[in-house]
């Protein structure tokens, strides 16, 4: 898994939407233990804790078909608007703060895209 986020953040570089530093993806990481991985599960199975008491569970992001139908800019959306913004479950929460953080958010795009059952 680690040499799958490695040639992530190399292509991220390339893809126009500009590298993701160390820092900032150490903070992504962060973000997500802190505030995703409760609903999402660690690994992106919708099993987290948080995720029982949702009356719809949330999104496999681990789920192989999903990552490849929904682009970036869609993921990055979701995680900063929220569900609710795109037809989506109100459940998510919009973490409004990122948008100030582009490379931050990012790095979450690029955690989301690293996950696997």
């Amino acid at each position: 898994m680690r040499t799958r986020l490695v040639l992530l953040l190399l292509s991220a570089g390339c893809g126009g939407s500009g590298p993701v530093s160390p820092a900032a993806q150490a903070e992504a990481d962060a973000i997500w233990s802190e505030r995703c991985a409760n609903c999402h599960g660690p690994r992106g199975m919708g099993d987290g804790p948080g995720a029982a008491a949702l009356p719809t569970k949330p999104r496999v992001l681990a789920d192989s078909t999903w990552q490849s139908q929904v682009t970036d800019e869609h993921i990055a959306t979701v995680i900063t608007d929220g569900g609710k913004v795109l037809g989506l479950d109100s459940n998510m929460a919009a973490n409004p703060d990122l948008k100030a953080k582009p490379e931050v958010l990012r790095g979450l795009v690029l955690k989301v895209r690293s996950l696997t059952p």
